[in-house]
């Protein structure tokens, strides 16, 4: 079937056998609206969906869980991809856009289909998983294109290879957003070698981020001309190499939560007041009280009769 979708005169492409025609073309644009509305793929529950909406297929034909599942399975991959190519094909490349790339993975227990592997399962069920991701124009809200691929490959790989899709889709005019799960070395320099700017989150127990935090610590977070109100936070910006060979600087964003440190601040003083109450009861006892406590207090414990050392099995005293 093929149509002409919105303003981008994109043709939706299916091959499939069953209704290669106008009532297929609404079907499938049926189950695209199905999909957005409700959040929600799951065939059996479309019936009443498309009675209680107003529907794209020709006389309004409401049809079945199971004609739904037939038509689906007929949707082939070449089908899927060509829709993609034919979708990028008419986005105007010459404005300057902002790419957002995320991925996520998803338990299966359909048996033995070819992508689903063992690997770094987000929600962890001992099952295979497969990993899907898309790529989404952040300017103009729209997505761009999607890819599937095997459980066992982690993001930090995938990257490049996503990159190569944008190229080939003729993006050029484009930045990346990236999250952590990205940022790597080679990563970055592949980036720079296809000539994308991108911002990516950085990972933050790198010791060049913590160098530089330190640096900048108590000069901004208190400072009004740091705020930035609409995500209520402060913020400030340092150059420096993000690796040791990078070759050159970088703009390093650092951000500061005043919301976020007050409810870990109170979250702090919470847990203080449990300990305090709980050492308050062990005190004059013959105890020994666990090493991680003395990250907050520090731990007395003597003998009777003898002076206070720090002996186990003496009585305790938080100080």
């Amino acid at each position: 079937m093929s149509t002409v979708g919105s303003q981008n005169k994109v043709t939706l492409m299916h091959n499939s056998g069953l209704y290669g025609d106008g009532r297929g073309t609404g079907l499938f644009l049926d189950l695209a609206s199905y999909y957005l509305t409700t959040e929600n793929n799951a065939g059996q529950y479309y019936p009443d969906y498309a009675y209680n909406h107003p529907l794209f297929t020709p006389e309004y034909k409401i049809y079945s869980d199971s004609t739904v599942s037939t038509f689906i399975s007929q949707i082939s991959v070449e089908d899927s991809v060509s829709f993609q190519n034919e979708w990028n094909a008419v986005k105007k490349k010459q404005d300057k856009i902002y790419i957002s790339y995320d991925s996520t993975n998803k338990n299966c227990q359909a048996g033995d289909i070819e992508i689903v592997e063992f690997g770094h399962a987000k929600e962890d069920r001992g099952l295979p998983i497969f990993n899907y991701s898309i790529a989404y124009d952040s300017n103009n809200r729209e997505p761009l294109f999607y890819e599937i691929y095997p459980g066992s490959i982690v993001d930090i790989s995938q990257l490049q290879l996503m990159l190569n899709k944008a190229v080939s889709y003729g993006y050029k005019n484009a930045g990346f957003i990236l999250d952590r799960g990205y940022f790597s070395r080679e990563n970055i320099r592949y980036m720079d070698h296809l000539g994308y700017d991108f911002v990516i989150m950085v990972k933050g127990m790198k010791s060049f981020v913590n160098d530089k935090i330190r640096e900048v610590q108590g000069s901004f977070e208190e400072k009004r001309q740091y705020t930035i109100r609409r995500y209520q936070v402060n913020g400030t910006t340092v150059k420096t190499k993000v690796f040791y060979s990078d070759e050159k600087d970088r703009y390093l964003h650092i951000y500061y939560s005043y919301g976020k440190a007050a409810s870990e601040r109170e979250d702090l003083e919470s847990k203080i007041d449990r300990i305090t109450a709980y050492l308050k009861k062990q005190e004059g006892q013959p105890v020994v009280i666990d090493k991680s406590y003395e990250k907050y207090f520090s731990l007395e414990y003597y003998h009777e009769g003898k002076d206070r050392d720090d002996p186990p099995g003496g009585w305790c005293v938080p100080a």
